[in-house]
């Protein structure tokens, strides 16, 4: 392991010998190419964008996602 990228205890991201990135947040792993990763970080980005635009009171999230098993 080359490179650990530690967050508050929940995540890790660490740029692997073989080339590969793999990002642990609790007991999940994903294992990411470099192309791949880059990707995935420029979803996440859009959804970050999106998360502070959006107010995160409870009453909105109540009416944007109701109590289900899924939610779409």
């Amino acid at each position: 392991m080359e490179h650990v990228v530690h967050g508050e205890g929940q995540s890790k991201l660490v740029f692997c010998g073989c080339r590969r990135f793999h990002f642990t947040y609790g007991p999940l792993t994903l294992h990411f190419d470099p192309d791949e990763f880059l990707r995935f970080t420029k979803s996440v980005e859009r959804l970050s964008v999106l998360a502070r635009q959006t107010p995160q009171t409870e009453s909105t999230m109540t009416k944007r996602a109701p109590n289900t098993d899924r939610c779409h």
